[in-house]
């Protein structure tokens, strides 16, 4: 029988792709993902399924979006999210009916037990009963009494707390780690990275005179920004930094991953497998948009996926992460992987707005436009290619019906079983 190895699965928010040395950013903010994806696989048109959390993770744990139809039955957005993961067949639930043990740790609320994320993970920590914002303050990562002002005023701007280091919970991670027994599946999704952007001490490139008023000026705007031609570089340079510390992650992760498993007696000895993605990009004024979630935009669904510690060699061709709940058991078992590759890939947003990316070419539908654009030397370009809309357009069309379908099932099963339970 094959070897099964071990699984790390890391998701960092709000991480484009071309904000990665190892994708052609000439800023040196990723070193250590620089080196070791030299000896790794990297997808270069790795795809997230949506332009926020909630329903791109919840797409990448079980394969399939949530069922957008259930808004017209009165169903909120929230139970949404939390019906889907009670329903589908998840990623640890893979893992485990592979024999493995599985743990997560999130610092992300959007991915909490609240929503259900915790389904299927033998070990699940989210943190949802400390107070991180004060934890941050009292450490020393916003020591001020407009530091305080200013976290505070950014909770309440998010609806959630979205402020945990990792450092405040790496020891955790690391000790889980050492206790599991091979083969494991561990999750760990990293918020550093989400605006705002609080690089901490050490890894600053700028004053915070200059990095908290332009998160406040961000805040001010929701999506845009007051002051842009001030405060534009300001937040690029903060976001830089938050990059280049959440680096400083893999290094030690990797590093101790590798010191573990010298010392390990039970399964495998090999490293783990490794896998890096992000579960959305991050907008910077194109389109006049920043931050995340109301585009289906190339700067928000490009995003990094590599794995290290297995295969070797770069991808080109598309690749959406709604594959993952297949690929990564797929790799842990030792198996190909190539009939995943399955041509353009697919993201969405609830506005609705639909993209569907190839390897040189995007497609966007909106209600009320569709229009396809290119891959240059300079970026993407707006092309009149009526083939390519209508690929694009056939595969939205496919998309919708298959997603109506599945509500029709569903909906179904429920009123059946409601019946029986009379």
């Amino acid at each position: 029988m094959t070897e099964r190895k071990d699984v790390v699965l890391v998701t960092v928010d709000s991480w484009r792709a071309d904000h990665c040395g190892f994708m052609g950013y000439d800023r040196d903010v990723t070193p250590t993902l620089d080196r070791l994806v030299d000896d790794g696989l990297v997808f270069e048109n790795a795809i997230a399924p949506a332009p926020e959390t909630n329903s791109s993770v919840s797409t990448c744990l079980t394969g399939q979006y949530p069922i957008h139809e259930l808004a017209s039955d009165g169903v909120e957005y929230a139970e949404r999210i939390r019906h889907h993961m009670r329903a589908r067949r998840t990623l640890p639930q893979r893992f485990r009916e592979m024999g493995y043990e599985t743990g997560a740790f999130t610092a992300n609320p959007w991915t909490s037990r609240f929503y259900n994320f915790d389904r299927d993970f033998d070990s699940f920590e989210d943190f949802m009963d400390e107070n991180v914002s004060s934890s941050l303050i009292s450490d020393g990562r916003q020591a001020s009494v407009f530091g305080d002002l200013f976290v505070q005023l950014l909770n309440w701007w998010q609806g959630q707390d979205m402020f945990m280091a990792w450092e405040a919970f790496y020891d955790d991670v690391l000790a889980w780690i050492e206790r599991a027994d091979s083969p494991y599946f561990l999750w760990i999704f990293l918020v550093d990275v989400h605006m705002p952007y609080l690089p901490p001490k050490g890894y600053r490139s700028q004053s915070r005179l200059l990095t908290l008023p332009a998160n406040l000026s961000l805040f001010a705007g929701k999506t845009d920004v007051r002051f842009e031609s001030l405060f534009h570089d300001v937040l690029v340079g903060a976001y830089d930094d938050t990059i280049r510390y959440t680096d400083e992650f893999f290094r030690r992760l990797t590093a101790d991953l590798s010191d573990v498993g010298d010392g390990r007696t039970n399964g495998s000895s090999d490293e783990p497998l490794v896998a890096i993605h992000a579960d959305h990009g991050e907008g910077f004024g194109e389109g006049g948009v920043y931050g995340h979630g109301p585009r289906v935009s190339e700067e928000t669904l490009h995003v990094p996926f590599a794995v290290l510690n297995g295969p070797t060699g770069r991808v080109r061709r598309p690749f959406s992460l709604r594959r993952l709940p297949e690929f990564l058991p797929a790799l842990a078992r030792g198996e190909e992987y190539d009939e995943l590759l399955d041509g353009p890939a697919l993201a969405r947003n609830y506005d609705p707005a639909f993209a569907v990316r190839g390897e040189s070419w995007r497609y966007v539908w909106r209600p009320e436009r569709e229009r396809v654009a290119l891959r240059t030397d300079d970026g993407w370009e707006e092309s009149d290619r009526p083939e390519l809309e209508s690929i694009g357009r056939e595969l939205v069309e496919s998309h919708i019906e298959s997603e109506r379908e599945r509500g029709r099932v569903m909906a179904a099963a429920e009123e059946l079983t409601a019946e029986t339970s009379l």
